[in-house]
């Protein structure tokens, strides 16, 4: 079944397990779907791949490739960084920061930004991977680290947001919210867009920040508690929001999916959804993954579903990404699956890495995707062209 995600009583688990008890009753297994059937599936083609080190386990989903300046960057739990040169597979550099990293690299400018179980941010030279700066923050840092217009906003596990100064990591102003008592062991990473910082937070609300002093400047609900007991009032927000066409979508666990207007914080739509993972948006559609693995197309302008698939029921997907025509997610079983973006239909499927993969996939240009799987592999995977 796919164990319960939830955090501070139940340790953050999204890979597959056997039956547990929760406040004394004994769940429900969920096993997930087999592999689905493809009809004249589309071949996939393996690139290159490389080891970056360092198995993430379960603990860390957050730990995804990033690209910039023509390279690609990796971490791992162990505190490793790499560069690779996304021609060959080759190994630029490689560093040991000795930190438990658990999430980034995020890559701003010559600049890679990585968060820390320890709760530090760590700033390193995008040309050699040298330490440039540290900064110990209030809680463990389990979001990758955003940054825009010199400012680094980093959203930490105690739900504080703060702002620091990307040359030195000096703090600029922190922005403090209510974190209730019981929420999923996650956060989403900050969205920075025209001068602000849209964070979603672990109470159903989402924010939006000026970045350069970090001053409330709209709050939106996207999804109200309800229910008797912690667990059922579980509504956080740990995806990362999605930005197209001057709309923020975000999504909620056990709660809701809506669109709002980005300067205003207007709501435009919503409709209703569970889910703990990112959205991925095109210019017409919106592409989600909800708690239960099923993919969904929905409507960019009016939220309505256009196409849902469930053939990857409960195999613990990851966020989705779009990749030409095809939505692209992998799972805890370390498989990754193309679907097609007109009609959900899967049309290929490629293991990566047989301990499972929990970060999103990074899409690099034209129809490659790399993929970064909890054995420190990570791999570049290409579909044919239709």
């Amino acid at each position: 079944m796919v164990k319960a995600r939830f955090g501070l009583i139940i340790a953050l688990s999204i890979g597959l397990a056997g039956c547990n008890a929760l406040g004394g009753r004994r769940q429900t297994v969920d096993l997930p779907a087999p592999l689905p059937e493809i009809a004249e599936a589309q071949s996939v083609r393996w690139l290159w791949d490389v080891d970056v080190g360092g198995k993430s386990g379960e603990r860390f989903p957050y730990l995804a490739p990033s690209t910039g300046d023509g390279r690609i960057y990796a971490a791992s739990a162990d505190g490793r960084v790499i560069a690779v040169d996304p021609g060959k597979g080759e190994q630029v550099w490689r560093v040991k920061t000795k930190t438990r990293i658990a999430a980034g690299p995020t890559w701003v400018a010559d600049t890679l930004l990585v968060g820390t179980l320890d709760g530090e941010v760590l700033a390193l030279a995008a040309g050699d991977g040298e330490v440039r700066w540290r900064r110990q923050m209030s809680s463990e840092v389990l979001a990758a680290p955003r940054a825009d217009q010199g400012v680094v906003v980093v959203r930490t596990l105690d739900g504080r947001v703060t702002g620091l100064n990307l040359e030195d990591g000096s703090t600029r102003w922190v922005y403090e919210s209510t974190v209730p008592a019981l929420t999923l062991r996650g956060t989403g990473a900050p969205l920075l867009e025209n001068g602000f910082a849209m964070v979603g937070l672990d109470n159903g609300k989402v924010i939006a920040l000026r970045l350069t002093d970090g001053r409330l400047v709209w709050e939106e609900t996207v999804a109200l508690p309800t229910g008797r007991s912690e667990v059922e009032r579980l509504v956080d927000i740990d995806g990362d929001p999605a930005l197209l066409a001057g709309g923020l979508f975000v999504t909620t666990f056990q709660g809701k999916i809506a669109g709002f207007d980005l300067r205003s914080g207007r709501r435009v739509w919503e409709r209703e959804a569970s889910s703990y993972q990112s959205l991925a948006a095109s210019r017409e559609e919106i592409y989600e993954v909800d708690d239960q693995s099923r993919v969904s197309a929905l409507d960019l302008q009016s939220g309505d579903r256009l196409w849902n698939q469930d053939a990857l029921r409960y195999r613990v997907l990851t966020a989705p990404v779009i990749v030409g025509g095809h939505v692209v997610v992998a799972d805890a079983e370390g498989y990754v699956f193309w679907l097609d973006r007109e009609t959900g239909r899967v049309v290929a499927e490629e293991r990566v890495d047989r301990k499972g993969i929990s970060a999103m996939p990074l899409v690099t240009g034209g129809n490659t995707v790399v993929v970064q799987g909890r054995s420190g592999r990570l791999a570049a995977l290409s579909i044919a062209r239709e």
